[in-house]
């Protein structure tokens, strides 16, 4: 009898059934006597309710526990991920910032490469540096845009909470929104898709929006900052007035022509395996040479999502989306 009881004991504790839950609790709901003055009724219902918030808590913390720790691992893997490569970009940034610090503190860049190349990522980056931390990021998409008042409605918009009198604003209203914004924080507009826009409209932006905006600042705590974030590679080759180095006159009222975003090198992802590795960010049994073939040669988003992949953590379902909102 004594073999019996140690046999099934365990099945008792620690099976679930498929639709009523574990069996335990149902087990000692089922032992109560019908009758309602039984003594025995009493203690079996504290002893059912006691085991209830005891699986209960359990479930609590486990799912606690859980959360933090594949939050916090995901948050990891996520920073560091934004440190492979892309070190000519941020250079060229982090230099036009240095040098608007005693000017206008306006700076305007175009990023740019062909798809997968890794620029909404960069872009991303680029908007954490310390220049720039805890700023204001204003993104609108330009796909088929074609009228410089429908970006001043879509700002207008971002700056008032999507109030529906923002069709009403005049641009001079909406400079005095962003003026009164750059009191206190950095703003950063990312302008997506632009390469998707009209043909015409990034010339217009610049001369009907982005200048006049440039002409009325002049900070001196906080950056007025606009990315033209291009997945083709195609407004370079626009007719779009473009700056190729910051001690331009033209800078910062036109952007700045960054280094297009290219696939990754053996040796930049050698040294961030490197270190990834040293931090445990990554398996140990992860290489260089694992990532190139999976990635077409280093096409910067297939290296993250393989990274991801060998990580054990999605890209499309969770990374993409906290690096590039």
């Amino acid at each position: 009898m004594s073999a019996l009881f140690e046999l099934n004991l365990p099945i008792l504790l620690e099976r679930k059934h498929k639709q009523y839950g574990w069996i335990f609790p149902i087990f000692v709901d089922a032992l109560k006597p019908p009758d309602e003055n039984d003594d025995r009724r009493s203690r079996l219902n504290d002893l059912y309710a006691k085991i209830k918030a005891h699986q209960e808590q359990h479930r609590s913390e486990e799912r606690t526990s859980t959360y933090i720790y594949t939050f916090d691992d995901n948050r990891r893997l996520f920073k560091s991920l934004l440190q492979i490569d892309f070190e000519e970009q941020q250079e060229e940034v982090t230099n036009a910032l240095k040098l608007q610090q005693s000017l206008k503190r306006a700076a305007a860049f175009l990023i740019h490469g062909e798809e997968k190349f890794g620029q909404e990522i960069l872009v991303h980056r680029l908007s954490q540096l310390p220049e720039l931390r805890n700023g204001r990021r204003i993104k609108i998409k330009m796909a088929m845009m074609d009228d410089v008042s429908d970006l001043w409605n879509a700002v207008a918009a971002e700056l008032t909470g999507g109030s529906n009198q923002v069709s009403y604003l005049s641009p001079d209203q909406v400079m005095a929104l962003v003026i009164e914004c750059l009191k206190t924080q950095h703003l950063i507009f990312i302008f997506t898709e632009v390469h998707r826009s009209c043909i015409g409209f990034m010339s217009e932006l610049i001369e009907q929006f982005w200048q006049p905006m440039v002409d009325i600042v002049n900070l001196k705590e906080t950056y007025l900052v606009m990315f033209l974030v291009d997945n083709k590679g195609k407004t370079c080759k626009s007719g779009m007035p473009l700056a190729w180095q910051v001690c331009q006159p033209e800078y910062p009222k036109v952007p700045l022509h960054l280094p297009p975003t290219t696939r990754f090198l053996h040796k930049k992802i050698s040294q961030w395996l490197q270190m990834a590795v040293a931090t445990e960010v990554v398996p140990e049994s992860l290489s260089v040479e694992t990532l190139l073939n999976e990635s077409q040669g280093g096409v910067p988003e297939l290296v993250y999502q393989r990274i991801c992949y060998h990580c054990d953590c999605s890209w499309e379902g969770g990374l993409a989306q906290w690096l590039i909102q």
